[in-house]
């Protein structure tokens, strides 16, 4: 009995699976159409390429170029053992420390970053610099087509079915064929994505061939990977393998190695007995976004209930104030619902991993509440994990620190927060059929494709310091189509006019957009100005650490209290009527907007924005504070995970210099 019929057969019988992997080998290698995997996609959203988008200017502009100039140069020197076990790989004598069994993925990750950047920057010695380690990949790879560079030094076996928990074969190809596909994406070149297709070619055929072996790699990252990949390259046997892995979870066909448990690598239930998403933070989240990535290309209702479980259980219950999750140090772990102490581990990897999660979620359903996410982990806890000159970072990324000073842990979080800042503008904008989404306000140009047309935007504002943006259409001729802006959860009152004429009434959809359907014109003007108070949030009940306690938050950007600012002092506490004023420092981290006042003890105080948190001297850091004879409310918080304080009337805000001048 061939691999297909003998896995499924015992997959139905032990759940009913119906996967639709029963077709045979030969029938999914004739099988290159990308219809056959994205018919159902066709004009529905889709994301904008990194190079159709221009960030100029502006909040992004600036640090784009700091990690263009800086990061990529600073991280060539952590490449080193890697491109030794390369060249040893490749044939090339070679002396030296080489890479262990997951580390390369960091020379993949950091040609991703490259990728993009030669998308917005184009720099002919950095692509030849990658074009040579191309080279050393061809040369290195088996003739199969394996390419696990590690594995390949050691001379151990290939996915062993004894190591495939931590062997990390399957999260170094995930990373190599992401980098393959987005540096063709932006150079025109082929070399590596054809290393990766026939990469990936070698994994089919080991895990889904005549003599295939069930398996997968204890590290989740392959899955979604696979599927970008047939997406571009229409080739539906890597949506098969992608699919095969998923399922194979939590059926006892990977061989534990150790006593980690199961849920580390989410292989301790089937993917539809799953209610919560557990186990590594970073490992489970990208388990959860391969998941959704599956049921964008195949439709599958089972596949897209699991990753809207799986969304609910992170957003709703798993995902502190700035966007972190995984607050446990054992096994760097998702805790229990609600378990979001303020001192907690938040690696960066699974904020970057939430972010891809939010945009895929966004692409599944279209709400606006993905984009809310996004835009929070985004401003928040990934910004937190790069210095702001582009050469340190985080690891961890607690709300309450003391003397923590930052590093180069080149364990995978440097690559990872780089590739993922690269790729703002494909986070800010999606577009389907006669519909454009923007779901970023960020200064720039980009260039959204219509059904039957392209059409461009540009885009100025000083967002997220302030909540005026303003649009211009950019189109040789009139195309009618809905502009969907995406009003933020965060904002309870904005207006909008086009070309200077208000909207009114100004309506947020049922799915959190102001949809402008019209037919559009060169040079048509939209300005949408949103209400930028200081807010006070509070945390659900629930979250112990928080009871009693607000923290503030103006548009996206969530602020904390650093001892360099206030005599040393972390744990402000703020008056029962706390008064704030927002004030522009250009000179100040990068130029920034602090939040100032009183406390309860009539101190003045600064509050700066969390990502911009331990840049200078070792202090404590806070982001939850007491406000004196505050009372935490323990009714209708309908679902909610945080929500502003204000609403319960308690406070009065004073309006900032740049909101008055708006009006």
């Amino acid at each position: 009995m061939g691999l297909c019929q003998s896995l499924w057969m015992s997959v139905v019988l032990c759940a009913g699976v119906g996967c639709g992997l029963m077709a045979t080998a030969a029938e999914q290698l004739e099988a290159p159409d990308p219809a056959s995997v994205w018919a159902g996609r066709q004009g529905k959203i889709q994301p904008v390429p990194v190079r159709q988008v221009r960030l100029e200017g502006g909040f992004w502009g600036p640090k784009l170029q700091i990690y263009r100039e800086r990061t990529i140069p600073h991280s060539w020197q952590y490449m080193g053992h890697n491109l030794r076990s390369l060249r040893k790989a490749a044939g090339v004598p070679t002396v030296g420390p080489f890479n262990g069994t997951w580390d390369e993925a960091n020379l993949h990750k950091f040609i991703e970053t490259i990728a993009h950047s030669l998308g917005i920057f184009p720099d002919p010695a950095l692509e030849q610099k990658v074009d040579e380690i191309v080279d050393l990949l061809a040369r290195a790879q088996r003739p199969n087509g394996y390419a696990h560079v590690y594995i390949i030094n050691e001379g151990k076996p290939e996915w062993d079915p004894e190591f495939l928990d931590g062997s990390h074969d399957g999260y170094v190809l995930g990373h190599l064929i992401e980098a393959a596909i987005e540096y063709h994406a932006n150079t025109g070149k082929r070399a590596l994505l054809d290393i990766a297709c026939k990469a990936a070619d070698e994994a089919y055929d080991h895990f889904l061939g005549p003599r295939g072996v069930p398996g997968f790699c204890g590290h989740a990252e392959l899955e979604m990977a696979l599927v970008e990949l047939a997406r571009v390259t229409g080739r539906a046997r890597y949506v098969e393998l992608a699919k095969a892995w998923v399922e194979w979870r939590g059926r006892g066909v990977v061989k534990p190695f150790g006593d980690t448990p199961r849920s580390y690598f989410q292989d301790h239930v089937p993917l539809r007995q799953q209610r919560v998403l557990d186990g590594h933070a970073v490992r489970s989240t990208f388990f959860a976004t391969g998941v959704a990535d599956l049921a964008l290309a195949t439709g599958d209702a089972d596949y897209r209930l699991a990753a809207n479980r799986f969304w609910d259980s992170v957003t709703l219950r798993r995902m502190t104030i700035t966007g972190s999750t995984g607050p446990r140090q054992e096994h760097e772990a998702f805790g229990e619902d609600f378990d979001l102490p303020n001192h907690g581990y938040y690696e960066s990897c699974a904020a970057c991993g939430l972010m891809d999660f939010a945009q895929r979620m966004f692409l599944l359903e279209g709400g606006s509440d993905t984009g809310d996410v996004l835009e929070r982990v985004l401003y928040n806890a990934v910004l937190h994990g790069i210095s702001l000159d582009g050469t340190n970072s985080y690891y961890q990324n607690p709300l309450s620190d003391t003397n923590r000073a930052r590093y180069n842990s080149w364990v995978c979080c440097p690559p990872n927060l780089s590739r993922t800042l690269f790729q703002v503008g494909r986070y800010a904008y999606a577009s389907g059929g006669r519909e454009a989404y923007v779901n970023l306000y960020v200064n720039g140009t980009a260039q959204l494709p219509m059904e039957g047309a392209t059409v461009g935007l540009k885009v100025e504002t000083k967002y997220p310091w302030d909540g005026r943006v303003s649009f211009r259409v950019l189109a040789e001729e009139p195309a009618r189509f809905a502009l969907n802006l995406r009003w933020p959860g965060w904002c309870e009152s904005a207006t909008l006019s086009i070309n200077g004429t208000p909207v009114r009434p100004l309506r947020r959809s049922d799915r959190g957009f102001v949809r402008l359907e019209r037919e559009w014109r060169a040079n048509d003007e939209i300005v949408f100005l949103m209400d930028m108070p200081v807010q006070r949030v509070e945390a659900h009940p629930r979250i112990q650490g928080c009871v009693g306690k607000v923290a503030l938050q103006r548009g996206p950007v969530v602020y904390g209290f650093e001892g360099v600012d206030n005599d040393g002092r972390a744990a402000i506490e703020l008056p029962e009527h706390p008064v704030f004023r927002v004030e522009a420092r250009d000179d100040l981290l990068g130029g920034i907007q602090v939040i100032t006042g009183q406390d309860a003890e009539q101190r003045a105080y600064v509050a700066i924005p969390f990502y911009a948190l331990a840049n200078r001297a070792k202090s404590v850091q806070e982001v939850w504070v007491a406000q004196r004879d505050w009372k935490p409310g323990e009714t209708w918080w309908e679902g909610r995970l945080y929500r502003n304080a204000g609403e319960r009337k308690a406070t009065a805000v004073a309006p900032s210099p740049t909101e008055k001048d708006a009006r």
